[in-house]
């Protein structure tokens, strides 16, 4: 849940405690006492850490979220994402934010279908639902699609079906829709 902030939270500490060390040894090359300009330097850095981890977090977001594009899942290189992604995925586009992620890529039926089966066996005694238990839309339908995928302009896929895997104990899981006809798939992750 607080995931998104850790990194932000950890430059910006590094960095201004860096800055305070710098200014306590630097401090009589201008004629000013160490003690006094460490307290002043550190009431500084603290009044200064609020906007300074909004800053980092604004710089490190626009190259963490967003859009991205990727031949096969080896190229993903995001931990969160391969977690819930089918290795045998291809063609990726991963619309990445905070709590979660939406990919598109191309897959067989068969392929799809060992998957869900292999995640399900490897992680139904963590699961707080049982395959099955889940709602599933059969097929999907246009306003849904639109609800999830439209800002980023996926057309509907006819004939699509949902599927879920595994749902953890804090809410993490994913669903996937899935059109045998195109090959194509549309996964919604989300993790705490």
């Amino acid at each position: 849940m607080f995931w998104p902030v850790v990194l932000p939270f950890q430059v910006t500490l590094g960095v201004l405690c860096v800055l305070i060390a710098i200014a306590t040894i630097a401090a009589p090359l201008l004629k000013w006492r160490r003690a006094p300009t460490l307290v002043v330097v550190s009431l500084l850095s603290l009044v200064a850490f609020v906007p300074s981890c909004a800053g980092v977090m604004a710089v490190l977001d626009a190259n963490r979220f967003g859009v991205f594009e990727y031949e096969t899942f080896h190229d993903v290189d995001d931990f969160r994402v391969e977690r819930f992604l089918p290795p045998v995925a291809r063609s990726i586009t991963v619309d990445k934010y905070a709590q979660g992620f939406r990919p598109r890529f191309t897959i067989s039926q068969s392929e799809l279908d060992e998957y869900l089966e292999s995640v399900w066996r490897s992680y139904v005694d963590q699961s707080v639902v049982q395959r099955g238990q889940v709602f599933t839309m059969d097929p999907v339908d246009e306003k849904s699609n639109q609800i999830h995928y439209g800002d980023l302009g996926w057309p509907h896929l006819e004939e699509a079906t949902e599927d879920y895997g595994p749902v953890a104990r804090n809410g993490a899981g994913f669903s996937i829709w899935y059109s045998p006809s195109k090959g194509i798939a549309y996964q919604r992750g989300s993790y705490w």
